[in-house]
This record gives structure tokens, C-alpha cells and sequence, in this order.
């Protein structure tokens, strides 16, 4: 691990795959240095790869473009939402364990409550404990007492239902309430552990990487992961093999907090996933 300038690495890679949440905004404002830095970046190839279950339209309509991020910066955006709709009209043999429970149609959705184009688009029909073939976990209510979805999630687990988790973040640093709030991939890691099966879509799973960088040909040596979250932007890159950046600001807001010892050296050389590059944040 070498901590540099985000500039320092500029002419070593042709293509920047940039997480959002720590990287470009933190959910309220995007970050003073954005444009300058996209600006800089038009000659090379910029990609979104995001967790979150939005798909394109929705990431350009409700985020970018609320926070003044113009989407042209970018040759590609690319999101677990955006992959599940992929996912469900392929026919590729890869994604059977997808489709054996998409084409089900009846699922118990677990959702923050707003309209969601990927699920009407896919065409699924969410109903209840009883009815449900399977879970679709795609978002939650920040807010909302953890406590009750594991009484929800506990009911469903006997009815061995799987689930498909299409954001496998645990936790972010809200901008808006400027605090931590609970996503969607914590509900998933403890209906695994109380016997669930869940399938996930999404960093740091190597499918959504082969997705976003479809029909380019870049070297995989030229090629960098920019992100602020160590199991899911820096372990994703290392199990698709290409070189990745830490962003010490938002690692330092969003995941820190996790580790009891906050010493930032013993953490980062205990990670299983180490980053390549150490860089502050991605201004020029």
C-alpha cells in the first residue's frame, strides 16, 4: 500500500471505475473538487459502479443530477439495480441461480418505500410472508428500528426462503443527517446467519466488474478502482484483478467506526483486501 496523490496516478491508468457514496458526494452535496477533477479525467474512460438498487435513469434523475453531477462526465454508470435488470432478461447460463427465483414473479420486497423502476421493470409482483418464493432486499429505511426487520427476517428464514440482495453495503455516512445509517446488506448478513441463503448482486462480486467494463478493451494493469469501502470496492477489485485506490476520507467516515482499535495502520495492514494506492480524496 503507497499513499499518494490521486494525481500521482493519473498516467498510470486509462480507466477509472469511481464508487459514488465517499467518493464523488456523501448523499447530501457532491464534493467541492468533482468538477475540476471529472473535468480533468475527459480523456480517459470514467465508470460509476454503484450498489445501490436504483438503475441508470433513476442514478442520473435522483442522485447526479440533485447534487449538480453532470452525467456526461461519465462513459458508463453502472448499479446493482442496473445488473438485476440485466441479470433478469439474459439468457446466459451464469445467471440461473438469478433467474430459478426471478422468474418466480412473487417475492417479499424489502424496500425504503420509494418508487422503484427496477422492480416494476423486471415485472415481479411483491406480496406477502405467506405468499412470497423468495426475498428481494434492495433497500432500507434508514431509520427504521433494526430490530423490526429481524422479527420480519426471523419469520421469513422459516419458510427458507432465499434472498437476492441487490446492495450488499452494510452502512454509510448520511451527508443529509450527517450520522451512520443501516443498509440493506446488514438485513442480508444476519439472515445468513440465523440460516438463510443469500444470493448477492453487486460489489464486491466479480459479475457487476465483467458488466461494466463489457465491450472495452482495456489491459486489467490499466485499469483502477477508486472507493471508500474495503469490503466492497477494494475486495472487489482485488477478486477481479485490477489495482485499487483507497479513499481515506470517506473510509475514515463511513468505515472506520466499525473497528474497536482505530488506529488507521494496524487496521489497513489487518484488511484482507489491501489497497494498491492510499490517496486522501480524488481532488487534483
Amino acid at each position: 500500500m503507497k499513499v499518494v496523490k490521486f494525481k500521482d496516478l493519473l498516467n498510470r491508468f486509462d480507466c477509472f471505475l469511481f464508487d459514488q457514496w465517499g467518493v464523488i458526494h456523501d448523499g447530501k452535496k457532491k464534493f467541492p473538487f468533482i468538477d475540476k477533477t471529472l473535468t480533468k479525467l475527459q480523456s480517459k474512460c470514467c465508470i460509476i459502479i454503484s450498489n445501490t438498487s436504483q438503475n441508470e435513469i433513476e442514478a442520473k434523475r435522483d442522485t447526479l443530477k440533485k447534487l449538480t453531477i453532470s452525467h456526461t462526465y461519465f462513459n458508463k454508470i453502472v448499479t446493482s439495480g442496473e445488473y438485476l435488470e440485466h441479470i433478469a432478461i439474459s439468457k446466459e447460463k451464469k445467471f440461473i441461480k438469478f433467474n430459478k427465483f426471478l422468474k418466480l414473479k412473487k417475492c417479499y420486497l424489502i424496500t425504503n418505500g420509494s418508487k422503484n423502476e427496477v422492480f416494476k421493470n423486471i415485472g415481479l409482483k411483491k406480496t406477502n410472508i405467506k405468499s412470497a418464493k423468495f426475498i428481494l432486499a434492495m433497500s432500507v429505511k434508514p431509520f427504521e428500528n433494526f430490530d423490526k426487520y429481524k422479527k420480519i427476517l426471523d419469520q421469513l428464514v422459516l419458510k427458507k426462503l432465499t434472498m437476492l440482495c441487490s446492495n450488499p453495503d452494510k452502512f454509510v455516512f448520511d451527508g443529509k443527517v450527517k450520522q451512520f445509517v443501516l443498509q440493506v446488506g446488514t438485513l442480508a448478513e444476519y439472515y445468513k446467519k440465523i440460516g438463510g441463503n443469500v444470493i448477492y448482486i453487486g460489489k464486491p462480486y466479480i459479475g457487476i466488474f465483467t458488466y461494466s467494463l463489457k465491450n472495452l478493451s482495456f489491459k486489467k494493469n490499466r485499469i483502477l478502482m477508486i472507493g471508500d469501502n474495503t469490503q466492497t470496492d477494494i475486495a472487489g477489485a482485488k477478486k477481479f484483478g485490477i489495482k485499487s485506490a483507497l479513499v481515506l476520507d470517506g473510509f475514515n467516515q463511513n468505515e472506520l467506526n466499525n473497528y474497536k482499535n482505530k488506529d488507521l495502520n494496524l487496521i489497513l495492514k489487518s484488511l484482507p483486501a489491501k489497497p494498491n494506492f492510499i490517496i486522501k480524496n480524488i481532488s487534483i
